[in-house]
């Protein structure tokens, strides 16, 4: 009789496989001498077998099927089939006789066999094969559920293998940063940035560029605002996160919202923010005799505003000017800065109290959830209802969780410094627009304005993004009692936005 020995391992990864193809062939081939078995060919797998479709399998039942072969060499059963539809083609064939033995490492079979007993080793493959998976889930869900993500760490972090922790990449978070940054204006698209990044130091392991789908993942992925998503439910993580929620959203909405700019092959740092207020249509920008110069694209053939070209010498005094609402003197933000930290400072009680509730929802949410366990368990409400109710509950806990992580970080110790920043950044941003560089000078409009409307070479609509838009509010010439009580009721919404163009 003629003999194929079949090896399979799961995975084709060769650490992952205790009994790799290699040693499966020469303990099948040891065994094939010592029974003195004719061995016509050796045939080897790289496959699961929990389904059907493995090509090599297919052409060892072939060989059978046209009669190359009499019988099969395998090391166990199960390296065969793990699931009933090629475990039933196995049999099939074993009892018309086509396969007329099947010799393993742990004995033979053959078509007189009880079919029973080879059923039932089948049988036990396919439910390991459940088992684990089963487990394996299991087994990831409990880790996410605790915070932990059980895979490799996202771009931008590390695995800490001894602790099991994800750790922040010190050299690659910087960009996830810089890739957020570039992406919430709305003035980029994936490919830009992959360009801008790779001029700024940011490679792949290999050195290359970081390509724009990889750009695009990661500006999808709600794991850098600290929340992990796995088959559609939401996780709240133990890593520290990247980026606000505020900041992802946003994010987000720019996806959603905005068509791609096309390439740009020179760089205008205002162009995409200079709208005509005459026919609606946006600035383009040109360079001549080694000025830049902006002018309506008129693109509605409606408009006699892009026969005037507006030279960007001009066009950055005005912005300057526009930048100057936001100034306050360095010794009033000081002032400010002072009695507030002392108020807030006999205000701690107040935090203590929301943190206090929070906690108080989160043990409220313990209550309904074992309540409704009680209530599915005695066939109260169907399944589909129970599981709704309880990625209901899970979901609001992880948004309670994020409201007392941000509680803890605005204590009245952490605050104010932010807030005394952005309103020394504003203070200095008309003086640091007119010296900067074109991309500072780019930065800073990203940061601190919407669309400008320009009619008769001057700007006759703007509008401040937030925090900044409150700033401009605040009379200039007000007590400092009013400074002070317009301090502290915008704070919360300062604060929703920590921005810098540094």
């Amino acid at each position: 009789m003629k003999y194929v020995i079949y090896c399979r391992k799961s995975t084709d990864t060769e650490d992952r496989q205790v009994q790799s193809l290699e040693s499966q062939e020469s303990e099948l081939l040891r065994l094939a001498k010592n029974k003195n078995l004719e061995v016509i060919e050796i045939l080897k797998e790289s496959m699961s077998a929990k389904s059907e479709g493995r090509p090599v399998f297919k052409k060892v039942l072939d060989m059978v099927v046209n009669k190359k072969a009499d019988g099969i060499i395998c090391w166990k059963l199960d390296r065969l089939a793990r699931n009933f539809i090629d475990g039933g083609r196995i049999i099939d064939l074993s009892q018309r006789g086509l396969i007329k033995e099947i010799h393993t490492s742990d004995g033979v079979y053959l078509p007189n066999d009880n079919v029973l007993m080879i059923a039932m080793q089948f049988g036990m493959a396919n439910q390991y094969s459940r088992d684990l998976s089963s487990n394996v889930k299991r087994g990831l869900n409990t880790k996410l559920e605790k915070g932990e993500w059980p895979n490799k760490a996202p771009f931008g972090y590390l695995n800490d293998l001894i602790n099991k922790k994800i750790l922040i990449d010190p050299v690659r978070s910087k960009y996830v940063v810089r890739a957020f940054e570039l992406y919430t204006t709305g003035g980029y698209g994936f490919q830009d940035i992959s360009d801008i990044l790779f001029k700024e130091g940011l490679r792949t392991d290999s050195g290359k560029k970081v390509l724009k789908s990889h750009i695009h993942r990661i500006l999808s992925s709600p794991f850098y605002m600290g929340v992990m998503l796995r088959a559609g439910k939401y996780f709240n993580g133990n890593h520290e996160p990247l980026i606000s929620k505020a900041v992802f959203t946003q994010a987000q909405e720019v996806a959603n919202g905005r068509l791609r700019p096309k390439p740009k092959k020179l760089f205008f740092p205002l162009r995409g923010f200079l709208k005509c207020e005459n026919c609606g249509c946006m600035f383009t920008a040109s360079l001549k005799k080694g000025h830049q110069y902006y002018y309506c694209t008129n693109g509605k053939r409606i408009c006699d505003e892009h026969k005037s070209y507006l030279r960007a010498e001009d066009i950055n005094k005005i912005v300057s000017l526009v930048f100057k609402k936001l100034y306050f003197s360095p010794r009033k933000i000081e002032l400010m800065y002072k009695a507030s930290k002392e108020k807030l400072n006999l205000n701690e009680d107040y935090s203590k109290s929301v943190l206090e509730t929070l906690n108080l929802s989160l043990e409220s949410l313990k209550t309904k959830e074992s309540k409704l366990l009680d209530t599915f368990l005695a066939d109260q409400i169907p399944k589909e209802l129970y599981d709704q109710k309880v990625l209901e509950i899970l979901n609001e806990r992880i948004v309670v969780k994020k409201q007392i992580e941000e509680v803890k970080k605005r204590q009245p110790v952490f605050t104010l410094e932010p807030v005394k920043k952005i309103f020394l950044d504003a203070s200095i941003s008309s003086k640091e627009f007119l010296e900067g560089d074109d991309m500072k000078k780019r930065k800073i409009i990203e940061n601190l304005l919407w669309n400008f409307s320009v009619k008769n070479k001057n700007i006759v609509n703007y509008q401040f993004k937030s925090p900044f838009d409150i700033i401009a509010k605040v009379p200039k010439n007000a007590s400092f009692s009013q400074l002070l009580g317009d301090l502290d009721s915008n704070q919360d919404n300062i604060l929703q936005r920590d921005v810098s163009y540094h």
